[in-house]
């Protein structure tokens, strides 16, 4: 596609070509200028060069916390409701647009996660609204477990949506827009930093177990991704800045302490550290990273191998620590970004071998009935009523997976789902020179999703996570790493050959 400059060098050329007719057709001089400055002056300006110039932003928050009564997410079934709210739910809206008008919007939510329908029906509202590329609409959930049930879809035996769960999607698709109108009308000139921290809030959590088994158990010795990272935008008008901030970490500490009740945990322990920090006015956006097997190290008893209950001390200790490296990050030098806004996205095939044998959930459902679980006695008989009536099983997923160029040296990946964090290092290795921040629990929930390294270990985030899921409990099969990493680079290769 030509640049804005060479299009107006074209249209002078033409008025110049048209100016010879006009004089071979025998006009005077005068009527010739007259006309040459009348086409000039009717051509609009060239855009400036430099996208620094040209960054712009705008940002909203909104309230989001459900009704009492409403099943609470994280918990596998819907059955725990609702009984009181520790701290209200929050939405932010954040709308960049670059020099050329190309524009990007990230929407942050304190939810589990989205199910794939209402994600497209959000993201379908944004691109409308905004006049947006359908590929520079992020939608990232904090994935706390103190938020409702979003992902009835995804499991197996929950039955269907209760008049509460359904009121309460219509609710949060119109507040998004709302706040997506609001982040539009406060679009101002804003200067682009981007900066990064370290920190160990968080810890691997498939540690072993005297049998040498792997389950949610903390280890040490883990890869975490210590990389805080952090955007900030800061108006040219001297009023109180924006920051976006990432990191990797289960939201998992109020429901430890607080089964029933409705929290942000600690992403809105943060966010209300850093804008106490930057001052009134002043916006703060989490977006989650890859966490599929993160945890607060702040419950972590390493003496005894285990989690340890939570307390409403952990969740200000592990809020404060990461609102503090992201206020350390931003107080040090930073890198600017000259915003070029490009995405591209797909949906790679990522398959799955075997599920397990039929056995398996008849003993499910023996020691579901004799504990009076409900959620896994259903489950139970949704897939033993599959095996009999042979009705198959999917064979992988169809994963959500983009690239997105803030600036040229700046990209992010987000994917779909609960990516694992040694996911990160290989994308930093197939993607190398570039610089990437990863996004996990965006724009749709899915399952766990292991690397082909750990499918051999087993543990939780490998096997028992798919035993619930509608489609298929069979865990993920080699290949995997080859269908993502082939994508990506494709998504690069489509990025690059716009330009």
């Amino acid at each position: 596609m030509p640049s804005a400059r060479k299009t107006q060098l074209d249209k002078l050329v033409w008025s110049l070509d048209f100016g010879r007719a006009v004089m071979r057709a025998g006009f005077s001089n005068a009527v010739l200028l007259a006309t040459f400055w009348w086409i000039v002056s009717v051509l609009p300006a060239a855009q400036t060069t430099d996208p620094r110039l040209g960054a712009q932003a705008g940002w909203a928050e909104i309230e989001i916390t459900p009704p009492l009564g409403i099943g609470l997410g994280g918990r596998g079934g819907p059955d725990t409701v609702a009984t009181k709210v520790l701290d209200p739910l929050f939405a932010q809206v954040t709308y960049l647009k670059d020099a050329k008008g190309s524009g990007f919007v990230l929407v942050s939510f304190d939810i589990v996660g989205l199910p794939h329908d209402l994600s497209d029906r959000l993201r379908t509202d944004i691109v409308h609204e905004l006049g947006v590329t359908w590929n520079l609409v992020v939608l990232n959930a904090s994935h706390t477990h103190s938020g409702p049930y979003m992902i009835r879809s995804l499991m197996a035996g929950v039955g269907p949506a209760p008049q509460i769960e359904q009121d309460y999607f219509k609710f949060l698709e119109e507040r998004i827009i709302a706040a997506t109108r609001a982040a539009a009308k406060s679009l101002q000139p804003v200067k682009v930093e981007v900066f990064e921290g370290s920190s160990k809030m968080g810890i691997n959590r498939r540690g072993k177990n005297k049998l040498g088994h792997r389950g949610i158990i903390p280890d040490p010795n883990g890869t975490i991704d210590d990389k805080v990272w952090a955007l900030k935008l800061t108006p040219e008008n001297g009023k109180a800045p924006a920051v976006i901030f990432s990191y990797a970490c289960h939201p998992v500490i109020v429901y430890g302490y607080a089964f029933s009740a409705i929290s942000a945990d600690f992403p809105g322990v943060a966010r209300k550290a850093i804008r106490e920090a930057l001052g009134p006015g002043s916006h703060a956006q989490f977006v989650q990273g890859f966490a599929g097997n993160i945890r607060p190290r702040v419950t972590a008893d390493l003496e005894n191998n285990r989690f340890r209950i939570p307390k409403p001390a952990d969740l200000e200790k592990a809020g404060h620590e990461l609102a503090d490296t992201v206020l350390e990050a931003v107080h040090k030098g930073g890198e600017s970004l000259s915003l070029d806004l490009a995405a591209a996205a797909d949906r790679p095939f990522l398959p799955r071998t075997e599920p397990p044998p039929r056995d398996y959930y008849e003993k499910m459902r023996t020691k579901a009935v004799a504990t009076t679980n409900t959620f896994l006695a259903a489950v139970s008989d949704y897939w033993l009523d599959r095996y009999d009536s042979h009705q198959g099983f999917a064979r992988g997923d169809a994963w959500s997976l983009g690239l997105i160029r803030l600036a040229k040296n700046q990209w992010i990946v987000h994917s779909g789902g609960e990516p694992c964090v040694e996911w990160r290092p290989r994308i930093n290795e197939w993607l190398a020179p570039l610089k990437i921040v990863t996004w996990g629990y965006s724009q749709e929930a899915k399952s766990y999703l292991p690397t082909e390294s750990l499918l051999p270990e087993g543990g939780y985030e490998v096997l028992e996570s798919n035993q619930a899921r509608a489609s298929t409990p069979a865990p993920y099969a080699p290949g995997i790493e080859k269908a993502i990493r082939e994508s990506l680079l494709k998504q690069l290769a489509f990025i690059r050959a716009a330009d």
